[in-house]
């Protein structure tokens, strides 16, 4: 099961059904955060969640693993390469470029970030660990209420559930290579209180 594919595809889905986010989470039994996390690549769903999105989108749930990559036993991404991907807070101008697209099955999901110069975004939380490494720069990393300055060279590895986010105060651009490995979670732990699927 290859999570970014599922990812895009349950964000096609929902956008050619004309759906939001509130919607799609109504129907499934889920929470809005939880089902953006997924869209976006944070978390891994459970097969339950699975069968309940297939069933809002009424389609069987191997539309949502389907993947259109060939199966790769190993993936070589030269420099300037990676695959461009949207993620959430697009108004940030990060730009991220996944480093092992082709690759399915993976513990791990490398990304190269370029951060603007003086741009920001929002925290999110990643249902996983996180490692950072930064290649070129200066940023400020916000965990919780905690900050951590990083020049190029340094790195810092955290757990993703702690509300983060990076800064780029600098008049330059920061490139960054993130690394999610992400850890599957029970279904219960994302049901939206009070609410129960629809059939």
């Amino acid at each position: 099961m290859d999570l970014m594919d599922i990812a895009l595809n349950i964000k096609k889905l929902r956008h050619s059904r004309g759906m939001t986010l509130d919607t799609l989470a109504g129907m499934a039994g889920v929470t809005k955060g939880y089902l953006s996390q997924l869209e976006h690549f944070r978390t891994h769903p459970s097969l339950p969640v699975l069968y309940k999105l297939a069933d809002a989108f009424k389609v069987h749930p191997s539309v949502l693993l389907a993947s259109r990559q060939e199966r790769m036993a190993y993936v070589v991404t030269r420099q300037g390469e990676g695959v461009r991907i949207e993620r959430e807070f697009p108004e940030s101008g990060f730009i991220y470029k996944a480093l092992a697209r082709p690759k399915h099955s993976k513990i791990m999901e490398p990304f190269l970030l370029e951060m603007p110069p003086h741009s920001t975004r929002k925290d999110v939380t990643t249902n996983g660990d996180e490692y950072v490494y930064i290649l070129e720069g200066h940023i400020r990393f916000y965990l919780g209420d905690e900050l951590v300055e990083l020049k190029a060279g340094d790195s810092l590895y955290f757990e993703g559930r702690i509300p983060h986010h990076p800064e780029n105060p600098a008049n330059q651009k920061a490139i960054l290579l993130v690394i999610y490995a992400l850890k599957e979670e029970s279904n219960e732990q994302h049901q939206a209180v009070g609410r129960r699927p629809q059939r």
